[in-house]
């Protein structure tokens, strides 16, 4: 996932990297191919966290098998996928409350994606059709209270 977005000059950056390398005295690397569009886009987070709960809510749904032990390591794949064929039912039925739980996070965090977005378009919008103003007006100020002392009375 790539937050960077299209302001970051690329070129420079790659060029301030490389001249702090050389007054190291490191080797540079060799001439980097920047595509002329520059950086990947920005990535929405909203957008991009809620296809990942998406993509991982069935916590039975397996992930592809694969090892990288050599030699041994195609037997031990095999063992995992015999045992998921034969224990699948028991994966399942394990599971499900938290397939359950991972689906109204999910729901969750959409309406609340949802909710971030019409905020921050109410915020946009309100920002442009309100003139930027001056300090705010200093409030009157406060009355001041004189105490009253009370009176002695009158010695007779």
């Amino acid at each position: 996932m790539k937050l960077l977005g299209r302001d970051i000059p690329a070129r420079e950056l790659i060029a301030r990297i490389e001249e702090r390398l050389r007054l190291r005295g490191l080797p540079t690397s060799e001439a980097a191919e920047v595509p002329e569009e520059g950086v990947e886009p920005r990535v929405d987070p909203l957008s991009f966290n809620l296809q990942a709960l998406e993509e991982n809510a069935d916590p039975a749904q397996p992930l592809p098998l694969h090892t990288h032990r050599g030699g041994v390591g195609q037997l031990v794949v095999v063992a995992k996928w015999a045992f998921r064929k034969t224990c699948q039912v028991l994966i399942n039925e394990t599971l499900s409350r938290q397939r359950i739980f991972n689906g109204h996070v999910r729901d969750s965090y959409a309406q609340l994606s949802a909710e971030v977005l019409r905020l921050r378009r109410e915020v946009e919008e309100l920002k442009a059709a309100k003139p930027p103003t001056a300090a705010p007006p200093e409030p009157p100020p406060e009355p001041r209270v004189v105490p009253v002392r009370p009176r002695r009375p009158k010695a007779k």
